[in-house]
């Protein structure tokens, strides 16, 4: 028998197949809160035509009172792909606090709003 955190990262997983198969704008936000929350970035850009991921992150180990982010704190990573969909599903770790975030990516971008509205409506 699956426990809940087996079965949100089996969710998520589906969610990351179909977000690679439709290119929308909610797939492209959905993979880059996927790819901030795992790499801790402060932005992500993918290039899907060059295959690259581009993020910023902070390379400062100072406390986030001090400063949240300087500029000459801000670092520049490029990571080439060549599966996309694999990619994000390597980004998948197990944790409270994950799957937490994970829970809120899946009500957010699995359209769950949508079909409880509608089975409200049904009801």
């Amino acid at each position: 028998m699956k426990n809940q955190d087996q079965i949100v990262q089996e969710e998520l997983r589906k969610l990351i197949k179909k977000s690679c198969a439709q290119p929308t704008t909610d797939n492209y936000n959905f993979q880059k809160s996927l790819l901030k929350f795992f790499f801790k970035a402060v932005d992500v850009t993918i290039d899907y035509d060059k295959s690259t991921i581009s993020l910023w992150t902070s390379s400062s180990s100072r406390p986030l009172h001090d400063k949240l982010y300087q500029l000459k704190d801000a670092v520049s990573v490029k990571i080439s792909y060549t599966n996309l969909e694999e990619t994000l599903k390597g980004c998948l770790e197990n944790g409270p606090a994950k799957s937490r975030f994970y829970k809120s990516l899946l009500y957010h971008y699995n359209n769950v709003e949508q079909e409880i509205a509608n089975s409200a409506i049904s009801a």
